[in-house]
């Protein structure tokens, strides 16, 4: 999605905000606001802003195969630090894959070496 697609998103959410939210009595008068659950407007702007979201975090493909030594070295000195989630995240590796490497250094008492 190029700039101006984007940009024209943004502006379509800015003007339902305006035009239809802004005097929206349930959105105003309510604390528990069932914009996002009831409201064809609030689904609208779901599906636009999802548009948006979907490009600024692409899906990128997981890190498979043999761990390099840094790798193994980053894991085992961040497993205090950082989720798995976080782990796997900056690793580039899935969830279940840091899980069972943690698993396995640990049986072998560490890191041994140094990349």
């Amino acid at each position: 999605m190029n700039r101006k697609e984007k940009q024209r998103i943004r502006l379509q959410i800015i003007n339902i905000l305006n035009t239809h939210c802004s005097n929206c009595g349930e959105r105003n008068d309510s604390s528990t606001s069932l914009c996002l659950t009831v409201c064809p407007i609030g689904e609208k702007m779901q599906r636009l802003s999802s548009m948006l979201e979907r490009d600024a975090f692409p899906v990128r493909e997981t890190r498979k195969g043999k761990w390099t030594a840094e790798e193994e070295f980053y894991l085992w000195n961040h497993r205090d630090v950082l989720t798995v989630e976080k782990l796997a995240a900056r690793l580039n590796r899935e969830q279940e894959a840091v899980v069972a490497k943690l698993q396995q250094l640990a049986k072998k008492g560490g890191i041994s070496h140094v990349g």
